[in-house]
Order: C-alpha cells, then sequence, then structure tokens
C-alpha cells in the first residue's frame, strides 16, 4: 500500500511538476521595449475588430502561430473566436490603447483584468496602439512579469526581403482592414516562425488550456 501511494505521487505530483514548462518568462532584466529578435522573421497580428471571415482564418491557422496583441474591448465582444485561441493554444497577448490614454492609471489595471478573466493568467506580451510606453509603465510591467513588444516593420511591406529578427506586424481594426487571403499570401512567401523562437532560437511550448 505504501509503495502504491508513493508510485502515485511520482506520477501525478512529481513527473508533472518535472514536465511542466512554466508559462512565465521575462526576456529583459530591467524595463524595456522588445523590437527584434535575431532568428528568423515573426508575424504579430494587432486585432480590435473582427472582419468577415475572421473566425475561418483563425481555424485555419497553421504553426508556427503568429503571435495575436489583442484588444481588451475585443476580447469581451468576441467569445466564440476566444475559444478557438484557446483551443489551437495561440499565442494571445493585449493590445492596449493609445500612450497618452494611460493618464487614466486605472485603465491598464481594467484591460488585464480583462485578460486575466479571458485567459486565467497574465499576457506575457503587451503593446500599445502607438508603441509608446513611457518609463513609470514600463515599469510596473516588468514587475508583473509582461515583455512589451513593438514591431519592426508594418505590414504591407514593399522590400521583398525582410531583415531577419523583424516583427512584421499586421493591423486588423475596424479603418484598417486587410484581405485575409493577402495575409495568408504574405506568410506563404515568407518562411516566419514564432516570437519565442525568433528570441531565443527555440521553441517555448505552455500546456494548452482545459
Amino acid at each position: 500500500m505504501v509503495s502504491l501511494i508513493l508510485c502515485l505521487f511520482l506520477v501525478f505530483i512529481y513527473f508533472d511538476e518535472k514536465s511542466s514548462v512554466l508559462p512565465v518568462f521575462q526576456l529583459t532584466e530591467t524595463p524595456a521595449i522588445i523590437t527584434k529578435g535575431q532568428f528568423g522573421k515573426s508575424v504579430i497580428i494587432e486585432l480590435s475588430y473582427s472582419h468577415k471571415g475572421m473566425e475561418e482564418w483563425v481555424t485555419n491557422l497553421k504553426e508556427p502561430y503568429p503571435l495575436i496583441l489583442a484588444d481588451s474591448d475585443w476580447l469581451l465582444r468576441s467569445p466564440d473566436l476566444v475559444k478557438i485561441l484557446r483551443e489551437k493554444n495561440i499565442r494571445v497577448g493585449l493590445l492596449g490603447s493609445m500612450s497618452d490614454e494611460y493618464v487614466d492609471e486605472s485603465l491598464l489595471k481594467k484591460q488585464l483584468a480583462i485578460y486575466e478573466k479571458t485567459f486565467y493568467k497574465k499576457p506575457l506580451w503587451f503593446a500599445t496602439a502607438d508603441y509608446k510606453v513611457d518609463n513609470a509603465m514600463q515599469t510596473a510591467l516588468h514587475e508583473l512579469g509582461i515583455n512589451i513588444i513593438a514591431p519592426t516593420e508594418t505590414f504591407p511591406i514593399v522590400e521583398s526581403k525582410i531583415p531577419e529578427g523583424s516583427f512584421v506586424s499586421i493591423p486588423l481594426h475596424r479603418e484598417e482592414k486587410v484581405s485575409f487571403d493577402a495575409i495568408n499570401q504574405f506568410i506563404n512567401e515568407h518562411i516566419f516562425v514564432s516570437i519565442e523562437q525568433n528570441i531565443f532560437g527555440y521553441e517555448i511550448s505552455t500546456k494548452r488550456f482545459p
């Protein structure tokens, strides 16, 4: 009986902890905005509005997935799409407001609360809508273990060759509609890797949501 209990402990607790990869990492020792990797090119989707065809596009996404930075209001409006993102284990960060709107100190707390209610954890990635983050906000996010990111390039890109390490942002907002066919064509014309692989040189896995 004692041996059985010990075996169950090892299987369900010890080995589970050893095989798990912590879903939290902090890329910088001091507050900073990350604008570039070094091991490839990556796509960031900035998402605040679901244009027609969005659900089909997300459903058909293949790995390596882009990093999706989702607006907190969009998260509230889009439970069906959020469910698909969670089921596919697609990385989702938080897309904030314009930097000057954070004079309201409660705004960031509200947005983070919505994200945590949706994904049951803090976001690993954050960007403001204009990619500006003052020193105080950088410090606050760093203390929470949230990485601040900004794109190197914005779609559409005129040059055919994308510099190594680039983060290419594709905005999907009410006033910025990009054809999903054009997005697919762009992704298929280049070799993209995940944000984590671009930065670290290898993939970081996290547990899937239940």
